[in-house]
């Protein structure tokens, strides 16, 4: 609605993004090397974690990008063990053979990662919201495919990401065997600046549409989280629109904040 008025190709905090409007950030670069050194070097299973909205999936997406191993992301669903193995085994091979008993799903799976060993390819496995994880026998699932080691080295990387509370999920046998835990935490005032006009760049904004004012008062509102930070600018963007003016000033956020309130996610 807005996006002819300010001179953009899209909107710059829209959910749905392309890896062009990943913006580099200090410490979601460092995150991203501790992350990979787990996996490529340490060759364990690593695991993210942070407050809801503080970009963990987005971080995740892009480690798999920079790693360029075979990946899948898979939201973890409320299912029983063995039919999270099943979702396992279709997201990873690619095939959607449905619910199987559990010894066919690790047969499916073995016989994948055997085969991708010998091409020299080590498969990616993401599992977000693993704090969502109640059943031991889904984590014992995701333990036993780690055993999987054609050549040496697990045959599959595996990244766990989730809030805090999947620090005291993880059952002992699962949790001695990570090599990085990577906490992702708000953004700095400085990076929050980075990421707004980072965002705008990618939407082809030539100009920085939140001055230092409206930044500081959009980085305090939003906590620091990129999410509540797309929300935010979004809004003040539309209100500006709405008002005519040429970028959102401070009352815009302001406006913004009150307007999103209801509905902003919780930071916990």
């Amino acid at each position: 609605m807005y996006e002819s008025h300010f001179g953009l190709s899209g909107r710059p905090f829209g959910e749905k993004q392309g890896p062009d409007a990943w913006v580099s950030l200090p410490s979601r670069d460092a995150v991203l090397r501790r992350l990979r050194y787990g996996l490529e070097h340490a060759q364990g299973p690593v695991l993210l974690f942070g407050p809801p909205g503080s970009g963990k999936t987005a971080v995740a997406r892009r480690l798999a990008v920079a790693l360029g191993w075979p990946a899948a992301h898979v939201v973890f669903p409320a299912l029983p063990a063995a039919d999270w193995l099943s979702t396992l085994a279709d997201e990873l091979t690619g095939f959607a053979h449905g619910p199987a008993a559990p010894a066919a799903s690790l047969r499916r799976l073995r016989s994948h990662l055997e085969a991708a060993a010998s091409r020299g390819d080590r498969p990616l496995l993401v599992v977000d919201e693993a704090q969502l994880i109640e059943d031991p026998a889904a984590f014992e699932s995701l333990r036993l495919l780690l055993n999987f080691a054609t050549l040496g080295p697990p045959d599959l990387a595996l990244v766990l990401v989730g809030t805090a509370d999947v620090l005291d999920r993880l059952p002992p046998g699962l949790a001695d065997r990570l090599t990085a835990r990577a906490l992702l935490g708000p953004l700095c005032e400085s990076e929050a600046r980075s990421y707004l006009a980072g965002r705008l760049r990618a939407a082809g904004s030539e100009v920085s549409l939140f001055d230092v004012e409206a930044t500081r008062a959009l980085w305090i509102a939003a906590d620091g989280l990129p999410r509540r930070l797309n929300l935010m600018a979004d809004m003040a963007l539309l209100i500006a629109y709405a008002e005519g003016l040429a970028a959102p000033d401070a009352a815009c956020v302001e406006a913004a904040a009150l307007e999103l309130e209801p509905m902003m996610p919780l930071a916990i």
